[in-house]
């Protein structure tokens, strides 16, 4: 075989278990009593110990020192889909509706979206700032009518104020698998667009807000939001925003609320939150730092006109 063959067939080879290693390749999840997260390609589970590979060397943990092991997909906690066929909202709302979430703090309320059958979703990071009493409340279409699931089990995973994003996870009591909806390409975004948005703005829940895509890209306060004309109000924050094909393409955050200011709202592009997510290592809500909960807010400047829908 000559050197062209060799290189050919070992770039195939190469190619199929690149493939192989994005749909399949996963890591394990070990959480420590302490709240210590150790994240490894291997893990060894024994009756006393287990034994976490960390590359340079292998960790010994005890047994009683581990809270719990979870499997993780590399990079596959969301389903990206873009260019499906749209739909009324009357066939969207029953396709996405379970996977649009209700976020309680005690000192408030927001809005989420289920991204991952196990329970991982998104939220605003101002929703839960300062909290990590949370409930999560999932509603569900039953034979006899709308059920309300509440979870209060909810893990912070990632959190970061500057992008406004936060990673949640439902620990449920038993094993379930939970609805979700695809991520879309902010890439993508025709102005003039149809889409529409689920929440619980002002504790209303499960509220529906239709409008268009005003502008692809508008720069606030260092950061490029989608701009709608879509209606939000205080509870709509985190909730998605889609478009008719019933994909997520932003994350409802901001709107404008100066005298006369209407049908201004803003949403975080999709393409950020993807990032934020294949990137959660780097925002991994620590319990053991002492800077955690804790923010440095900027003084109020006068004549501030955006205000984030909490």
């Amino acid at each position: 075989m000559d050197w062209l063959r060799i290189c050919v067939v070992l770039a195939i080879a190469g190619a199929a278990v690149a493939a192989q290693d994005d749909e399949a390749r996963e890591s394990r999840r070990v959480v420590l009593t302490n709240g210590t997260v150790i994240e490894s390609d291997a893990v060894v589970e024994n009756d006393d110990t287990v034994e976490v590979d960390l590359g340079f060397e292998v960790l010994s943990v005890p047994r009683a020192e581990v809270a719990r092991i979870e499997h993780v997909v590399a990079s596959r906690l969301f389903h990206e889909q873009v260019g499906g066929e749209d739909r009324s909202l009357d066939d969207n709302i029953k396709a996405v509706g379970e996977a649009v979430v209700l976020v309680r703090t005690p000192v408030g309320l927001g809005s989420g979206f289920v991204i991952h059958p196990e329970g991982y979703l998104i939220t605003n990071d101002h929703v839960i700032e300062g909290s990590t009493e949370l409930t999560v409340v999932v509603y569900r279409q039953a034979t006899d009518g709308l059920r309300k699931d509440e979870y209060k089990n909810i893990r912070i995973v990632a959190t970061s104020a500057l992008l406004d994003l936060a990673l949640l996870k439902i620990e449920p009591d038993e094993p379930e698998e939970f609805v979700t909806v695809p991520l879309s390409n902010s890439n993508h975004l025709v102005q003039g667009e149809g889409v529409f948005a689920v929440g619980n703005p002002l504790g209303l829940e499960r509220s529906l807000s239709e409008g268009i895509i005003a502008l692809k890209s508008r720069l606030l306060s260092g950061q490029t939001y989608v701009q709608t004309t879509a209606a939000l109000s205080p509870g709509n924050s985190g909730g998605p925003l889609f478009n008719m094909a019933g994909e997520v393409i932003g994350v409802n955050s901001l709107k404008a609320v100066a005298q006369g200011a209407e049908g201004l709202s803003f949403s975080i592009p999709v393409n950020r939150v993807k990032a934020f997510i294949d990137s959660q290592e780097a925002f991994a809500f620590d319990t053991l730092n002492a800077n955690s909960g804790h923010r440095y807010y900027p003084p109020p400047k006068q004549g501030d006109a955006l205000e984030k829908t909490p």
